[in-house]
């Protein structure tokens, strides 16, 4: 799909795919070095076949016989022999070169000259051409064949979410251990204390531990899903898998690879240490923010989903599942915050699922709502595209803050659906330093609308430092109950047991005789 000029605008791709009715062929053409394709998975060496994205070209089809832009389709184009390996007349194909990470991955360059392949391998399940060159379509416009075709390629987005998830999994699971194991001062005349113990490396630690079980129950609710999607078929569980799928890859992605350098600082000098792995788990995930989708770019599909659900609500339409909270999240942004609850500021209360809850929805509805009132305030002036750029700082925040939402609540039910009583106050624990966190992060929001009440913020506040201790004295529990085995660790110092032996001995020293 991706070529030399464009990557995130796929419907400007330029490679073609020209039909010749006289043959019954399609002729692929790279017409330009910009429409060169690049970053091709497993060109470079290996491929035999290649799904080649390109304008679909009918001649004589167009306005006074000149030919037809169908828009982008998707072609089966042969790129080697199937006996020698040889790469086939009309195709050159070039290695891209060392890459920052994932260099198992053999991404290849390739440019089309004249290639002809059969009617048939045009993948026709969107829109089909006759023999006679005559084009059909279930779907009436290019815009809509475009975003069907694309809505194929869901299961990649879900993919990277999921696999994300994991990579968060090691690099918490390496850094909480060895925090628990290295101690480093302590009080006068006692022994040194573990870095865990100081409340600097919980603030670092122990938020992203919880997102990480935040972030394992949302990815499950995309699984489950993405696989209804395929089962039904229903296109509004396609649409808001779409959707989902796209916010949840962007969002999860950023936030681990920002977390793959946190846990790298939080274990010092040893988290340098290539054998200890975050070198390179940050260099093979940090693609993960740009494949299947550029991150912003996938925000900003949340976002415009947003808008769309929010003209639908006050046109009387119904609202999709993941978006149903909005329906009564708007009503209550519309009218003022409760100045008494405002100011509440006890635990139970702070920690309560509604609370935590309709705190999140409100600042989304919030941010809908605010930014849907600038953009037609801008849209008189620069026209539609200069106004989403004007807002589109507040878009990408809005988008964030939706599937921040959409997190939470699958936390929340996660909890409540636990059978066992004492995991179920484990995780109740780890939900609520999860919400209260974001909510802490993003306090200026809540306090300029006056949602949240100066002595309120401060509860907070102290609330998020109390619970990241609370969760401290489980996090070894915590980590362990990933249950990912040593071999996928690999890395010394987050061993479970035997972390200094393992990693003195990988560096050439013979274990000490007992």
């Amino acid at each position: 799909m991706t070529e030399l000029h464009h990557g995130s605008n796929v419907q400007a791709l330029q490679t073609t795919a020209t039909f010749d009715p006289v043959t019954d062929e399609f002729i692929i053409d790279t017409p330009n070095d910009g429409a060169i394709k690049w970053w091709i998975g497993n060109a470079a060496l290996h491929g035999k076949f290649a799904t080649v994205f390109a304008r679909l070209i009918l001649p004589l089809q167009g306005k006074g016989g000149e030919p037809a832009d169908m828009g982008i389709h998707a072609f089966i184009v042969p790129i080697r022999d199937l006996e020698t390996h040889a790469v086939l007349p009309g195709i050159e194909i070039n290695d891209c070169g060392h890459k920052i990470g994932l260099n198992g991955v053999d991404n290849g360059a390739l440019r089309f000259r004249s290639v002809r392949i059969p009617r048939d391998n045009l993948l026709n399940r969107f829109g089909d051409v006759a023999r006679d060159g005559k084009y059909t379509s279930s779907l009436p416009t290019i815009n809509r064949r475009f975003a069907a075709t694309l809505g194929e390629l869901v299961g990649g987005r879900v993919g990277l979410a999921y696999s994300s998830v994991g990579v968060l999994k090691v690099a918490v699971t390496i850094a909480v251990r060895y925090a628990l194991l290295r101690q480093q001062f302590g009080p006068p005349k006692e022994p040194e204390i573990s870095v865990l113990d100081y409340q600097s490396h919980q603030h670092k630690l122990m938020p992203m531990l919880a997102s990480a079980y935040a972030f394992h129950f949302a990815r499950a609710y995309l699984v489950d899903m993405y696989s209804e999607m395929k089962k039904t078929n229903d296109e509004d569980v396609t649409a808001d898998v779409h959707v989902l799928s796209s916010g949840l890859k962007s969002y999860i992605t950023s936030y681990t690879a920002k977390s793959i350098s946190i846990c790298r600082e939080s274990c010092g000098g040893h988290g340098y240490a290539a054998v200890n792995r975050f070198g390179g788990l940050r260099n093979d995930h940090d693609i993960f923010q740009t494949f299947e989708g550029d991150n912003t770019v996938l925000l900003q599909q949340v976002a415009g989903d947003l808008l769309k659900q929010y003209q639908q609500k006050f046109k009387g339409g119904t609202l999709s599942v993941t978006w149903n909270y909005l329906r009564d999240s708007m009503g209550t942004y519309l009218s003022q915050p409760n100045p008494v609850t405002a100011r509440w500021e006890g635990e139970d209360h702070l920690r309560d699922p509604k609370f935590q809850l309709d705190a999140f929805r409100y600042r989304t509805s919030r941010l809908l709502h605010s930014v849907a009132a600038r953009l037609q305030k801008h849209m008189k002036t620069l026209g539609g595209f200069g106004a989403w750029n004007r807002c589109l700082n507040h878009l990408l925040t809005l988008a964030e803050s939706h599937i921040e939402s959409v997190i939470l609540a699958r936390f929340i039910e996660a909890v409540k659906s636990c059978p066992d009583e004492k995991t179920r106050e484990v995780l109740k624990l780890v939900c609520d330093l999860y919400a209260l966190e974001r909510i802490w992060k993003d306090i200026g929001t809540y306090r300029n609308v006056d949602y949240v009440a100066p002595n309120k913020a401060k509860a907070i506040h102290k609330l998020v430092d109390y619970l990241s201790y609370q969760v401290r004295l489980v996090a070894r529990e915590l980590v362990d109950a990933f249950d990912v085995p040593d071999q996928i660790i690999r890395a010394p110092i987050g061993m479970q047991s035997e972390a200094y032996a393992q990693y003195t001995q990988g560096v050439g020293f013979y274990r000490q005789p007992t």
